[in-house]
């Protein structure tokens, strides 16, 4: 005869078993094991300074994440920071527009933020955004200013 116990232990157990399949489902999910819509465009961009930006920083545009930075390399030639952006196909970019590094603000990180420009034809998948030199930021200028450098 089973008693009461027994049951509330398997009971128990079928629901810990449960939610930890549910946990490894969701979590699955958002790394995308499971495949899904995985389209996406790849661009590049040579950035002149990449500081703070590293595989996996987000691409934004106006402020809102539509891909990431798939590599980053340093071109032994140029000195410049080569990187590979992959983005949401869904999105589509004039043929000037700008790649630039911006950061979250002091303590946050750095992404790539797409600045769209007005031309009327596309930037086709694999192409090179243009870029910009980074503007010196709030850190730097402090930094600057408690080394003495003028």
């Amino acid at each position: 005869m089973i008693s009461r116990s027994e049951i509330a232990e398997t009971v128990a157990g079928g629901v810990v078993l449960a939610v930890a399949v549910g946990f490894l489902l969701y979590a699955g999910g958002v790394i995308g094991w499971f495949g899904g819509n995985n389209a996406t465009e790849d661009y590049r961009v040579s950035l002149v300074s990449a500081r703070g930006v590293q595989v996996g920083s987000d691409v934004r545009v106006a402020g809102v994440k539509v891909g990431r930075v798939s590599w980053l390399a340093l071109n032994p030639e140029t000195f410049s920071a080569e990187t590979e952006l992959t983005v949401d196909p869904a999105f589509t970019f004039p043929e000037d527009s700008l790649a630039v590094v911006a950061s979250e603000g002091l303590l946050g990180g750095s992404f790539v933020e797409i600045i769209p420009g007005q031309s009327a034809f596309p930037l086709e998948a694999g192409g090179r955004f243009r870029t910009a030199a980074p503007e010196q930021g709030l850190m730097d200028f402090i930094i600057e200013q408690l080394n003495g450098r003028r």
